[in-house]
């Protein structure tokens, strides 16, 4: 016999899966809690128990942000011991491209998602959570590379702040192309690296 508990999550499970196909299909501002409560065959109070529209949607993509990271860290691909110079901001670079395709896969969903985090009424708690393992591997691109800790540490600290900003400009520029803030990104880290690395020589 099921469960209220299991009942429960099984309706929220319902509710997310329709509102992530209607948002794919009919963009998020064009899509209603009522028409998620519709599809899903409960009401609209249990849709706003799972959360609003923007809740929802943060609840969506920072799933997706995780299963792609859960993903990398099962590959756990071999790194070489000592980027060389020439291949530094590659790996680098590498780090972020899962996510980067991930925000510009669906740009209206990513625009949302960034605009809601903007306003500080919902949450990502897997932004901080990534923000942790990325800055930790970013530096241990960096000592690799020869950089001190410190500065390994500040580095990767800037490199992912770029990153983010990288993110919420391609966001917000309500275009398809986002090719001129990830050639800025690079642009950063090469100057990053070389900034930090300079300061040792």
């Amino acid at each position: 016999m099921i469960s209220r508990r299991e009942q429960r999550e099984a309706t929220r499970e319902r509710v997310l899966g329709v509102a992530e196909r209607l948002f794919a299909a009919r963009g998020f501002e064009s899509t209603t809690v009522r028409e998620i409560a519709a599809d899903a065959g409960v009401s609209v109070g249990t849709v706003m128990a799972v959360g609003d529209k923007a809740a929802i949607l943060v609840e969506l993509f920072d799933r997706r942000i995780s299963a792609l990271h859960r993903a990398r860290e099962e590959r756990g691909e071999p790194r070489p011991a000592a980027p060389s110079p020439g291949h530094l901001v590659e790996e680098i670079v590498a780090l972020f491209g899962p996510f980067v395709d991930l925000f510009t896969s669906d740009l209206e969903l990513a625009r949302h998602y960034a605009a809601t985090l903007v306003t500080g009424k919902h949450q990502a708690g897997v932004f901080d959570e990534l923000a942790a393992v990325l800055r930790r591997e970013i530096g241990d691109v960096l000592t690799r590379a020869g950089f001190a800790p410190e500065a390994a540490a500040r580095g990767a600290s800037a490199i992912h702040l770029a990153y983010l900003g990288t993110l919420f400009i391609g966001a917000g520029t309500g275009g398809a192309d986002v090719s001129g803030p990830l050639e800025d990104f690079v642009r950063v880290v090469e100057f990053i690296t070389e900034s930090q690395g300079s300061e040792q020589r």
